[in-house]
């Protein structure tokens, strides 16, 4: 080996020991470092912006407006075992509470304003009070006292001079909001103005109970406004013809209306169930002919149905006829089997509902039902 060879052998190890050793001292330093980032406590993204020790009580209310109509949510879709039904006595509080009612016996879910006069109201006196609310967004019922029935009747070309007390009533609250302070404050004005005009005394309602009471019902819209949809989708490579589903939906009890749906109806022609179309043309007599469709789905308006459990007993059962006789299969909204376990579980969650719109005298389907859930 020559003096140059085992200069440069001697230059290389050399080299390769300064870098192994910077290395190492890289290392040490990072490590270091590291050590005393983690003696401080992690940052948590979640409490980091939320204070831990906060009430549960203090967070946001689910949006009723993100559970999409004719969704089966998957916590009611399980398979294990439950005890019996609640009964009204075991849902929440806020829901189980005798409702305020007005003096004709129904729950108040109106903001009430009476003109009294000290003689008949004319047919201009009576129009002008229906007109002075002409502006506002949510519905407004005018009525008039009858003294020989005692009761708020409706307004008729029979009302002019007929009536020395008139009834103004607007909703406080449905199921996509309750009526806002200042929504009150504008009708209790209108109505003072109204008053004012036809020259009849307009009582004064206490709009901080009013305001309350509209809070009580959006959280009972909340807690019982739901859809249950149950879905028949064909197996794979496979279509269902509009034909074969007319004729079952027909002999089953449905009659095909002019919004494209299947209606199933009480014996008073109130509506329980539709039936609708998966894909996105809807079932019209001209075109359901030549119709296929790769799935079918009953929807249940749960406080608009009168029926209660046992409207979806006979949509379940509805449900097991077309997916037998169409070789089809009943999903849940994430298009996933669905057996008697997950039915199962879906009734006993809706007979809590049901209990809960019982004990706040508003029964699912009844008229301020209606009205609520229009």
């Amino acid at each position: 080996m020559s003096q140059l060879q085992l200069s440069l052998l001697i230059l290389g190890a050399v080299v390769i020991g300064g870098v192994i050793a910077y290395n190492w001292l890289q290392e040490r330093m990072h490590r270091k470092r590291a050590e005393r980032a983690f003696d401080q406590p992690p940052a948590d993204v979640l409490f980091d912006r939320i204070d831990p020790t906060a009430s549960l009580d203090a967070a946001p209310a689910d949006d009723r407006a993100d559970d999409p109509i004719g969704a089966v949510r998957d916590d009611w879709v399980d398979e294990t075992p439950a005890g019996p039904p609640p009964t009204a006595r075991e849902v929440p509080g806020e829901i189980t509470r005798a409702a305020p009612t007005h003096e004709s016996g129904e729950p108040e879910v109106d903001c009430v304003v009476v003109f009294e006069a000290s003689s008949a109201m004319s047919g201009e006196s009576l129009r002008a009070i229906v007109d002075a609310f002409a502006t506002l967004a949510r519905p407004v019922r005018v009525n008039g006292f009858d003294e020989r029935s005692g009761q708020w009747v409706a307004l008729d070309d029979s009302a002019p001079g007929r009536f020395t007390r008139a009834r103004a009533a607007m909703q406080i609250a449905d199921r996509q909001a309750m009526a806002s302070r200042a929504e009150l404050d504008a009708f209790v004005a209108l109505a003072n103005a109204a008053g004012a005009h036809i020259g009849a005394r307009a009582s004064q309602p206490d709009l901080a109970v009013i305001e309350a009471r509209a809070r009580e019902l959006d959280a009972f819209c909340a807690e019982v406004d739901i859809a249950i949809g149950l879905s028949v989708v064909a197996r794979t490579g496979q279509h269902f013809q509009g034909t074969t589903i007319r004729a079952l939906a027909e002999s089953s009890g449905l009659t095909l209306k002019a919004d494209g749906q299947f209606h199933f109806e009480d014996a008073h022609g109130a509506l329980q169930f539709t039936l609708d179309n998966q894909d996105t043309e809807p079932f019209f007599p001209e075109s359901i002919k030549s119709l296929t469709t790769s799935g079918i789905t009953f929807l249940l308006d749960v406080p608009r149905a009168s029926g209660g459990l046992a409207s979806f007993d006979r949509m379940v059962q509805l449900t097991k006829k077309f997916a037998a006789t169409l070789d089809g299969l009943i999903v849940d909204d994430n298009r996933q089997p669905l057996n008697d376990n997950g039915l199962g579980a879906i009734r006993r969650h809706l007979s809590g509902v049901y209990a809960a719109m019982e004990a706040a005298d508003i029964p699912a389907g009844s008229p301020v039902a209606l009205r609520l859930f229009a």
